[in-house]
């Protein structure tokens, strides 16, 4: 007969059940938990392994180190300098209207290539073309009157027959004259005349124009003259010989008086003896009538010019006269000048051969007041395009005129463009305690570039050819490398890993990638840069479950 349960015995049945579930919840943390204690000491030995073990061994078991290897090799290599900057054109003029009134023409169009001094704008000129008819009249009013004056002055003023130097004044101011008294001497010194003979056989081999090397024979000083004669007529010289006569004109250096001596060649041929050299011109100045010498208004050794007064006879009230003449003469002469000048602003003409990229005004417009505050049209010279690229001061000396120059733009993705240095600037900008200098440089073939457009620039400051090279990175602290070698054990200390030795190289040239080695390292070598990759340590801890972020539950 079945045993009938009782309430207690169920309960108790129950608290048996719970407990041993209980029991085994318990055993189940503790087994993850020595999971979890194993898994970190298996992580700690991969550690190990990872920075102690590893570099010793890698070389022979071909477990990566971190490095890769890279042969030393013989490449060309440039070394560049690098800037930025927005591209100009080669030259830019902006129009700006400086009269006023209507624009009759104005026959170009945006985008039209025009040629210098080609007509862009006709402004109606009629206002300024009665005014240059009122200023001559005026001129020639003045003109008549002044000459009235001199008539009746005839003889006060004596003035120079020719064109030289004062050579000497035979008067001083008070000195009182007779008509005909001699009053100055002008001689043409700037310039003096050679004669020299040739013989006659070798004088048909000389032409008016050619150059001549004279020698003059007290000092021996060269100069350069020109033939400006040559006569037909031979003559006995020294010896019997026939000569003819060559004169020569030099300019005169400040030292070469009349009647030094000197001898002169001309096409490789000598003179037959030597000449004298004479002034130019010589005239002498004599009072045209009789009076005081009032003022004289040069002075020995003086430039004057021909029919230049030289000295007035006293008379204040035809002085005052004569001076007023020649003030409303020159007033009147400015006034013209102005309004011929004035004229010339109404026909408008392109300063300079280029490219219409604004016109402003066409024809039918008025120019006003308002006018100046903008222009009226803007030509670009598009010959080439210009680019200034600010240097720092401790690469300026590397900067040289005619550098090739490679450019890049974003607007022209994938293109590469040449330009050249064309100037180096010596005004430095200072600007927080760095000096930078202006380098402009010029591009002819710009292709799809524009001016305004942003370019990248490297100046090629140097090119070398067949050098051996490793790559940049391969260098470290203190110029030394990594060279791969099976046999060497390393330095862990040193950071130096099993399988690489380190050797000190002497550098040279580099580039962006490459540097030149000098010695240390030979070519075909392995060198090791270090490839910066994430560690097995760091890899094995991202992944394991106890590793990255915790989970919602």
């Amino acid at each position: 007969m079945a045993e009938l349960k009782t309430p207690t015995g169920i309960d108790a049945r129950k608290d048996a059940q719970a407990d041993a579930q209980l029991d085994r919840m318990v055993a189940g943390e503790k087994k993850k938990k020595r999971r979890r204690l194993a898994l970190v000491a298996l992580l700690l030995v991969a550690a190990l392994l990872w920075f102690v073990v590893r570099p010793m061994i890698a070389a022979k078991a071909g477990i990566d180190s971190g490095y890769r290897n890279f042969a030393a090799e013989r490449r060309d290599i440039s070394v560049e300098i690098s800037g930025s900057g927005a591209l100009l054109p080669a030259d830019s003029y902006n129009i700006i209207g400086l009269v006023q009134g209507d624009i009759l023409a104005a026959d170009f169009e945006e985008g039209d290539y025009v040629e210098k001094d080609t007509l862009l704008y006709q402004i109606d000129s009629s206002d300024a073309e009665r005014s240059i008819e009122q200023a001559e009249i005026a001129l020639r009013n003045a003109d008549l009157s002044y000459a009235g004056i001199v008539d009746n002055l005839d003889g006060l003023e004596p003035q120079a027959t020719v064109s030289g130097r004062v050579a000497k004044l035979h008067v001083d101011s008070g000195d009182e004259v007779n008509a005909g008294a001699l009053l100055a001497e002008i001689r043409d010194s700037d310039t003096m005349k050679l004669t020299v003979p040739f013989h006659q056989m070798q004088v048909s081999s000389i032409g008016v124009g050619a150059m001549a090397t004279v020698t003059i024979s007290d000092t021996g000083e060269q100069l350069i003259g020109t033939v400006t004669k040559v006569s037909g007529m031979a003559e006995a010289g020294v010896g019997g010989t026939l000569v003819c006569n060559v004169e020569i004109s030099v300019p005169n250096p400040g030292g070469i008086t009349g009647g030094m001596s000197a001898t002169a060649s001309v096409n490789g041929v000598a003179c037959a003896a030597a000449g004298s050299f004479a002034n130019s011109t010589s005239s002498m100045v004599y009072a045209g009538a009789a009076g005081t010498i009032g003022k004289i208004y040069v002075g020995e050794g003086q430039r004057v010019e021909k029919n230049q007064a030289l000295m007035a006879l006293d008379s204040d009230a035809a002085e005052r006269q004569l001076e007023s003449a020649g003030l409303s003469r020159r007033a009147s002469e400015l006034s013209l000048e102005n309004a011929r000048d004035m004229l010339e602003n109404y026909a408008i003409k392109a300063p300079i051969s280029g490219t219409i990229v604004e016109k402003n005004y066409k024809a039918g417009d008025t120019l006003d007041s308002t006018s100046a505050m903008g222009p009226m049209a803007v030509i670009y010279d598009m010959s080439y395009l210009t680019l200034t690229l600010n240097i720092d001061e401790l690469y300026i000396q590397d900067i040289r005129v005619g550098q090739k120059v490679l450019l890049e733009a974003d607007a022209a993705e994938g293109q590469v463009f040449t330009g050249v240095v064309d100037r180096i600037g010596i005004n430095g900008n200072v600007l927080s305690g760095v000096t930078t200098y202006p380098v402009r440089v010029i591009v002819e073939n710009y292709g799809s570039l524009l001016p305004g457009m942003n370019v990248t620039a490297d100046i090629v400051v140097e090119e070398a050819k067949d050098i051996l090279t490793v790559p940049v990175s391969a260098v470290q602290r203190g110029n030394t490398v990594l060279v791969a070698d099976e046999a060497a054990e390393g330095d862990p200390e040193k950071g130096i890993p099993a399988g690489y030795r380190q050797v000190e190289v002497e550098v040279g040239r580099a580039d962006d990638e490459y540097i030149e080695i000098l010695s240390g390292v030979q070519e075909g070598e392995m060198v090791a840069v270090n490839t910066n990759t994430t560690s097995l340590f760091e890899t094995m801890i991202n992944a394991s479950p106890m590793g990255g972020a915790v989970q919602g539950q």
